[in-house]
Order: C-alpha cells, then sequence, then structure tokens
C-alpha cells in the first residue's frame, strides 16, 4: 500500500508541475495581452460571484473525500453527494442571478454571465474530482484540470490576440470550464449507476454542519479582500494583487499535492482509533514538504524582481512587493496546512468555527487600515492575508495540541531558521552590488542546494529518509 500511495503522490506532483508550467504560460500571456487593468476587473467579478457561490458546497466535498475514504468506495457516495451538491449549486446561481437583476440588470451583459457560467461548471466539476481524492488516485482528476488548462492556454492566444477586452478574458475561463466539465462526466462513467442512501445524506449533513459557518467565512475572507481593495483603490490594482497573488500560491499548490495525499490516510487512521500513527504522519508530512519546498520558496524570494519581470512583464513591476509577501503567506500555509488538515480529518473542524469568523473580521479592519487609511493597495491586500494567516495558524496547532495532544513538530525551526538566514545573506548582497542575472540566478539555486547540504550534515534529513521516500514512490 505505501508503494502505490507513494506513486499516487508522485504521479499528482508530476502533473502538478506540468500544470504548473502551463497556467505560468497561461499567466504570462494573459498579463501581457490584456493588461493590469482587464485582470483586475474580472477578479473583482469573480470576487463578487465568489461571495454568493460561498454558499455552494458549505462542508459537501470534504464530507464526499472523508466517507468515500472510510468506504473506499465512490460507487456508495458519488450518487447522494452529487445530488447534494447540484442542489447548493442550482441555488446559489438563482440567488446571483436575482441579485444582479435587483441591484443592477446592466450586470447582465457580458463578462457576469460568463463568469456565472464558469463558476457554476467548474464548482461542479471539482465536486466530481474530490471523489478521487477520496480514494488515494492522483491522475484521473490531475489529469482532467492539466488538459483543461492547455485548452485554455490555447483561448487566450487565440482571444487575446483579437479580443483583448474584459470579455474576451472572461471567454478563456469559460473555455477551461467546459472541457472542465466534459471531461469530469466522462470520469464519472466507471461510477455509474448513481444511488443516493437518505440515511448517508443525513450522515453528509451532520459531518457538514460546522462547515455550514467555516466554509462561507472562508470564501468570504479570500472574496471580500478582492471586492474591497476594488473600492478603496482601483481595478489596477486588482491586477497588480490578483496576478502576483496566483502565481505565488502556485508554491500552495504543490505542496497540497501532498496534503490531499495525508487528508484521507488520516481518516482511515482515525477510523481505526490509530492516533500515534496519525501523529506520525503528521510530522512527516511537515518534515517533508520543508524540506522539498523551502529551497523552492528560498529561490522564488530572491529572484522575486525577475520572476515578475519574466512571467507578467515590465507593465507589473508595482506587484513585486506584493509577490514577495504573497511568498511569505504561502510558506506560512505550508507549516499550518498540516495541522487544518488533522483536524478535519479527525471531525474536530467544529472547532474552526471561530477562527473562521475572527478571520472575517480580521481580514475587514485590516483592510480598512491597511488599503484605505495608509493607502497600501495591493501590497496592503498581501498583508491583510499574511497576519490573518498566521492568526489562523496559530490558532489550529492550539486545537490539535489540546484536543489531539500533538505536539507541533519540534524541529520545525531547524528547517526554517537556516533558509530565514540564507535569504537574508544572499538578499543583502543584491541590495549592495549590481548583479547580473546569472549571478544573480546562480546564487539563488546555489543558496537551495547550500540548504539541503546543511540538512544533510546536520542530519535533519538522513539517509534513511531518503530511502523511504524512495520506496514510496518505487514500483512493487
Amino acid at each position: 500500500m505505501p508503494q502505490m500511495i507513494g506513486k499516487n503522490v508522485l504521479i499528482q506532483i508530476i502533473l502538478t508541475l506540468v500544470g504548473s508550467m502551463v497556467g505560468f504560460a497561461s499567466l504570462s500571456l494573459s498579463a501581457r495581452l490584456f493588461g493590469p487593468f482587464i485582470l483586475g476587473h474580472l477578479a473583482y467579478v469573480f470576487g463578487l460571484t465568489g461571495l454568493i457561490f460561498a454558499f455552494s458546497d458549505l462542508g459537501l466535498s470534504k464530507a464526499q473525500i472523508h466517507f468515500t475514504a472510510a468506504s473506499n468506495s465512490a460507487k456508495k457516495t458519488l450518487g447522494t453527494f452529487l445530488l447534494l451538491k447540484s442542489g447548493l449549486l442550482l441555488a446559489t446561481t438563482l440567488a446571483a442571478l436575482i441579485i444582479a437583476l435587483v441591484t443592477g440588470p446592466g450586470q447582465f451583459e457580458g463578462v457576469f454571465l460568463i463568469v456565472l457560467a464558469s463558476e457554476l461548471l467548474t464548482r461542479l466539476a471539482e465536486g466530481i474530482f474530490v471523489t478521487f481524492e477520496g480514494l488515494q488516485l492522483s491522475w484521473p482528476q490531475n489529469l482532467a484540470r492539466l488538459i483543461a488548462k492547455f485548452f485554455r492556454l490555447i483561448a487566450i492566444v487565440a482571444i487575446g490576440l483579437r479580443l483583448s477586452s474584459i470579455l474576451g478574458f472572461g471567454l478563456t475561463y469559460l473555455a477551461e470550464a467546459v472541457v472542465l466539465i466534459l471531461l469530469a462526466f466522462w470520469l464519472v462513467g466507471r461510477f455509474l449507476p448513481l444511488k443516493t442512501e437518505p440515511g448517508l445524506m443525513k450522515k453528509y449533513f451532520k459531518y457538514s454542519l460546522p462547515f455550514f459557518v467555516i466554509v462561507p467565512f472562508s470564501y468570504a475572507q479570500t472574496n471580500l479582500l478582492t471586492v474591497l481593495l476594488k473600492h478603496f483603490h482601483s481595478a489596477i490594482e486588482v491586477g497588480f494583487f490578483s496576478a502576483a497573488f496566483s502565481l505565488a500560491m502556485y508554491l500552495k499548490l504543490l505542496f497540497g499535492t501532498v496534503m490531499i495525499f495525508f487528508f484521507p490516510k488520516i481518516s482511515n487512521l482515525f477510523g481505526q482509533n490509530k492516533l500515534k500513527e496519525i501523529e506520525y504522519y503528521l510530522n512527516l508530512s511537515l518534515k517533508y514538504q520543508l524540506a522539498i519546498f523551502t529551497p523552492l520558496f528560498i529561490v522564488g524570494f530572491l529572484l522575486r524582481q525577475e520572476i515578475i519581470g519574466l512571467v507578467l512583464g515590465e507593465a507589473f513591476t508595482p506587484s513585486i512587493a506584493v509577490f514577495a509577501w504573497a511568498l511569505l503567506g504561502a510558506f506560512v500555509l505550508l507549516i499550518i496546512n498540516p495541522y487544518d488538515y488533522v483536524l478535519y480529518a479527525t471531525k474536530n473542524h467544529a472547532r474552526l468555527v471561530l477562527v473562521n469568523i475572527i478571520g472575517l473580521g480580521l481580514v475587514i479592519a485590516l483592510s480598512v487600515y491597511l488599503m484605505k487609511v495608509l493607502a497600501l493597495g495591493a501590497v496592503g491586500a498581501a498583508l491583510v492575508n499574511l497576519i490573518t494567516w498566521i492568526i489562523s495558524g496559530l490558532y489550529a496547532i492550539f486545537l490539535v495540541k489540546k484536543h489531539l495532544k500533538f505536539s507541533f513538530y519540534k524541529q520545525s525551526l531547524s528547517f526554517i531558521v537556516p533558509a530565514v538566514v540564507l535569504i537574508f545573506i544572499v538578499d543583502s548582497f543584491f541590495n549592495y552590488s549590481q548583479s547580473s542575472l546569472i549571478i544573480k540566478a546562480t546564487l539563488s539555486f546555489a543558496s537551495a542546494l547550500v540548504y539541503w547540504l546543511f540538512l544533510y550534515l546536520v542530519k535533519l534529513i538522513k539517509p534513511i529518509d531518503i530511502s523511504y521516500f524512495v520506496s514510496l514512490v518505487k514500483p512493487k
């Protein structure tokens, strides 16, 4: 079983890496063909619809992963889940149309309906894809996402060269959504015939009940930030923020592949009441994530100016600082995500209700202060995210300690401090000397190698760790 699980994670990482490269290309071409204003305006429309679609899941996807993993069969769960998910999606879509009609019929023109259709199709497809996560399978949903990303990349080039407007940019998202839903329906074929069970439906509602607050408040935090930034500043500032933030979140996309494996694994262990093994996998996941992804953070931070210039273009130069703070936020998520997942998998997620309420309050208060009072614009939005994630993360770690008696991974600082020191030294050198791109790139990647060498020399990563990791992905 470890070998198959490891192969699944490896497959997912490979597909995610390829998808990230396609995403990089899409983001880069979008930035250059459409510019910060169009990117920002569409991000604002997605923020508005996102506030409404915050009520389109309510934790059902988490429940689907949990119950599918527990039963190790999607045929017992998918029909019930899709019935509930489709009902919520249709209700939120209708609500969005009514709100748009009441607040301003002009919103029905073009881009709003395109964004609405994209949201509906994408969320339904993603609802189907989570089933494969519950089965600890990697390739079906990730290959589907990769194919859809390729289609969007083609659409960006084809549409952007002819229709470089808000409407044109919106159509690129619709193209991706259509491909996603077609592939999702094709994948559903392996689970036919779908069945619904009233008893299971009750279990879904019981498991999801805490998410009725957690999910809307969580979505509100993300989408309200974009809406407030547009309200306090401009669509261009939103463009700077959304582009740099999307770029930084590729790091989160990569380490998220590891936790997609650990969530169903921990759910299974919890069903067997194996708490010691859960703590072991919790520490192991954080250890591997820090060892594998911290060097990427080092390189990304040191080359932040070059990355923005290369990927987004000179028009996005003001977003360099945004990218730096967003990268730091992604690194915070790397540390705290395993603890969030453990709370979900051990049915302690109800305890996160309070922190999500507090988080939304922080987003509103900090947005007013940092974006309006201090007029920090996109940089302020990135700082709002960072501060909120730090506070939420500390609370999640506290909950794991209090209710599961799991201590914070003691060696975390030994992984983090060397990275901070390396970044400080090398970045100071860059700031006080005129370094060419070749020198900066060489020193940045050398810093990552020095970091790995340090971990090996002080035995934070031992030969047995490397052997164990290899054994996970080695075929039987």
